[in-house]
């Protein structure tokens, strides 16, 4: 049974990209909700003999938010779909910040060393909203800038962990946060800038490997470090 999750994971991820790609709407509605479960049973059955520590807790928190996002989405072509959309992926990566951070402690990570590093994550959430700016109706504009600058800290919260995790596992959860940073940037420019060939496919590849890798990469810490000073 534990072999079974993800295979179903992947099974699910390719219909659902299908669906996107045939604009076919009861394929898309029927595996969209279930992608981040499938993943959280996955994640949930391989650190099935790990305690059940702040990280993990907070990851699990992270995907439960994915999913309501994930369901909310669906009808984001409505603004309060898209609006409650936003809320329900804002707590996924704060619940992302909240675990990251009580394993790298920010006072020690790998940030404080080379304050550097931040500078393009900055930037390319700042000019991205400055190039989308006016196309962003006035009442999504403040919304759509604190989700920007979350998603932002919540790839710096995986940048911070340089140092406190195996080297494969940190670029295995940078990738996957710098995916899902990328995903909903598409989603921003195809909504607020104009068309972008494909973007429902683009948004859905590049947020379906984002999360898949930043969990791989929870998992095989919790696996590979059992035991843990923090919590």
């Amino acid at each position: 049974m534990k072999k079974i999750w993800l295979p179903a994971f992947a099974l699910v991820s390719l219909l659902n990209m299908m669906g996107v790609a045939l604009e076919n709407k009861n394929l898309i509605f029927l595996t969209k909700p279930l992608l981040m479960p499938l993943l959280a049973l996955w994640l949930a059955m391989e650190t099935s003999s790990q305690p059940p520590r702040f990280l993990k807790k907070m990851v699990f928190a992270g995907l439960a938010f994915g999913t309501l996002g994930d369901i909310l989405l669906l009808n984001g072509n409505l603004p309060l779909f898209f609006m409650l959309g936003l809320i329900a992926f804002l707590f996924n990566h704060l619940s992302y910040i909240g675990g990251f951070s009580s394993v790298s402690n920010l006072d020690k990570g790998f940030l404080r060393q080379q304050p550097s590093w931040v500078l393009p994550f900055v930037l390319f959430p700042a000019g991205l909203l400055w190039w989308l700016w006016d196309g962003i109706p006035d009442p999504m504009k403040l919304p759509v800038g604190i989700y920007a600058s979350v998603i932002t800290m919540m790839a710096l919260s995986v940048v911070n962990l340089r140092g406190h995790v195996v080297l494969a596992t940190y670029r295995m959860m940078t990738a996957g946060a710098l995916l899902f940073m990328l995903s909903d940037s598409i989603l921003a420019a195809g909504r607020f800038g104009g068309k972008i060939p494909a973007s429902g496919l683009l948004i859905m590849a590049t947020y379906i490997a984002g999360q898949f890798l930043i969990v791989k990469g929870v998992r095989d810490h919790l696996i590979h470090h059992p035991v843990h000073h923090h919590k």
